[in-house]
């Protein structure tokens, strides 16, 4: 073979290389872009910029400030929440991470309070039931499972010092074959989620799901 057929040869070898390495390139970028933002990605960018006016936990517990609304909470108002919670936590992450719904429940109250809701105006209650139990269990359970305390127990506690209602279902309790001893204290007992449920709803509290998605 000539040099001349050795060039030729050569030049469309590098051509067919260029555009598969071209062609390679746009099917990332097109894949990178198309690839959705996640939730926790949208916080991260904005959370240096975060207030928590309750409860401070992870920025998924924090409210971005916004200066241009006009349907405005007034202060003045009376709020009563509450919360049917049967959340467990995501992705066998029970002995290490918060339960992300008790993450929605603190992002929830310090919402209202950002909204311009006094503290004194708000009253909320959380009923645990179903797989939600996990999260409130002591920390000799978490030891013994997952060899560390449970790590809910910050949000828990700073929920009850704000004068939050923590309530569990006993029906919940005695299935899991539980005892009242095997929950964290300070959480109060009730026969059942859906009576507690009812209890508050009839006497005005907004009811909000705390479930798996």
């Amino acid at each position: 073979m000539n040099t001349r057929s050795n060039y030729t040869l050569n030049f469309i070898n590098f051509l067919i290389l260029s555009i598969f390495l071209t062609v390679s390139l746009c099917a990332q970028e097109l894949k990178t872009a198309s690839k959705p933002i996640s939730k926790e990605d949208r916080f991260a960018k904005l959370e240096s910029k975060m207030i928590f006016p309750m409860i401070k936990g992870s920025k998924m517990t924090g409210v971005v400030p916004v200066d241009f609304i006009n349907n405005v909470l007034s202060s003045e108002t009376n709020m009563k929440i509450i919360f049917d919670f049967t959340q467990s936590t995501a992705n066998n992450a029970q002995g290490s991470h918060v339960n992300e719904g008790l993450e929605e429940v603190a992002r929830i109250l310090n919402l209202h309070l950002a909204a311009g809701l006094k503290r004194d105006n708000l009253k909320a209650v959380v009923v645990f039931h179903s797989a939600s139990l996990l999260s409130i269990l002591h920390d000799e359970y978490y030891q013994n499972k997952y060899g560390n305390n449970n790590p809910n127990k910050d949000i828990l506690n700073q929920l009850m010092k704000n004068g939050i209602d923590l309530v569990v279902c006993g029906q919940s309790i005695m299935l899991r074959e539980l005892s009242p001893g095997d929950i964290l204290p300070g959480i109060q007992f009730a026969l059942s989620a859906k009576t507690t449920l009812s209890k508050y709803q009839n006497i005005g509290y907004i009811l909000f799901d705390i479930n798996e998605k």
